[in-house]
C-alpha cells in the first residue's frame, strides 16, 4: 500500500539533546514529501502553542499533546480536555510523590504553571502564567506534565508512578513522555487516536502512515501505523514494538536520515 502520510514525534526523535534540529533541512524533507502527495505531521506530546511556535511556516499538520488537540491544515478538526473534578483531583493526588521540579497545564491558549515554580526557567513554553490554584485557569486543559528534570531518577520509578496514577484514575492516560516527565491526558486519548481521526478527515487510513517516535507515549501510534520506526536511542518499551529502528540516534539526525532514504530524497 502507498505511504500517504509521515507521523513524527518531536522531542527525543525530531530534535537532538539540546532541543535543536536542521530546520532548513526540514523544510525541504517536506515539501519534498507534499510533491509526491505525502502529509507530514507532527505527533507530539508539546502544547499546541509550543508547537506553532516552532514549527510554523514550516509544517501544518499537527496532533499536539499526544491526540489532545488536531490540526490539519493549521485548521482545528477535534480536541479533548481534562474533566475539572479529575484535574482538580490530579492536582491533589501529585502530591503523594516525591516533589516534581515543574508541574504544568496545557491549556487552549497557554502553558499554566504552578506558582511555585515561578523560577524555573521555561524557554520551551512560548506563552506562560502561573497559577495558585485550578479556579485561576479559565480554559480547557488538555495535558498535565509532571517532570523531574533536574533529579532525573531512573525510568522505573517514574514508570511506577504512571502505574499509581493509572490505577487511582481510570478516566485518564499516564505516559512517560520523555526528559524525566510524565504526561497525563484524558483515558482513550492517544497519538494513535489522533492519528487515526487526522487519516479519516483525509481520506486516508492507519495503513498508509509511517510513524517515528522514541518513547512510551508513542508505543500506541507506533503499533497502529503501517510502519512504526523507533529512534535508535528510544526507550526499551518502543524499541519492543517496533518494526524496524533507525540506524543512527536523534544526535546525528536520525529521523531526517531516515525520512530521506525511505523516499530517495
Amino acid at each position: 500500500m502507498r505511504i500517504k502520510y509521515v507521523a513524527v514525534d518531536v522531542d527525543g526523535t525530531l530534535l537532538d539533546e539540546h532541543n535543536c534540529y536542521d530546520e532548513q533541512r526540514l523544510i525541504k524533507d517536506v515539501a519534498a514529501l507534499k510533491q509526491r502527495g505525502i502529509t507530514f505531521i507532527i505527533a507530539s506530546g508539546n502544547s499546541l502553542d509550543a508547537l506553532l511556535h516552532m514549527f510554523k511556516g514550516k509544517v501544518d499538520n499537527f496532533v499536539a499533546e499526544n491526540g489532545g488537540r488536531i490540526f490539519v491544515n493549521d485548521q482545528k478538526i477535534s480536541d479533548s480536555p481534562h474533566q475539572r473534578p479529575v484535574l482538580k483531583q490530579l492536582l491533589a493526588f501529585v502530591t503523594t510523590f516525591p516533589t516534581p521540579d515543574l508541574l504544568s497545564l496545557s491549556g487552549a491558549s497557554q502553558t499554566y504553571i504552578a506558582n511555585q515554580y515561578i523560577n524555573v526557567p521555561v524557554p520551551f513554553y512560548p506563552h506562560h502564567a502561573y497559577f495558585h490554584q485550578l479556579a485561576d485557569v479559565k480554559e480547557p486543559i488538555y495535558n498535565m506534565n509532571v517532570s523531574w528534570f533536574k533529579q532525573r531518577p531512573r525510568l522505573e520509578k517514574i514508570n511506577t508512578i504512571v502505574q499509581k496514577i493509572n490505577r487511582a484514575f481510570p478516566t485518564v492516560n499516564a505516559t512517560y513522555s520523555g526528559a524525566f516527565g510524565i504526561d497525563i491526558i484524558p483515558a482513550g486519548v492517544n497519538k494513535a487516536a489522533g492519528l487515526e481521526q487526522f487519516v479519516k478527515q483525509t481520506g486516508g487510513n492507519l495503513r498508509q502512515l509511517i510513524a517515528f517516535g522514541d518513547t512510551s507515549n508513542d508505543i500506541e501510534m507506533l503499533r497502529a501505523a503501517g510502519r512504526g520506526i523507533a529512534m535508535k536511542n528510544a526507550t526499551p518499551d518502543l524499541l519492543a514494538v517496533a518494526d524496524q529502528v533507525t540506524t543512527f540516534d536523534n544526535n546525528h539526525a536520525g529521523l531526517l536520515k531516515e525520512v530521506e532514504r525511505l523516499f530517495h530524497l
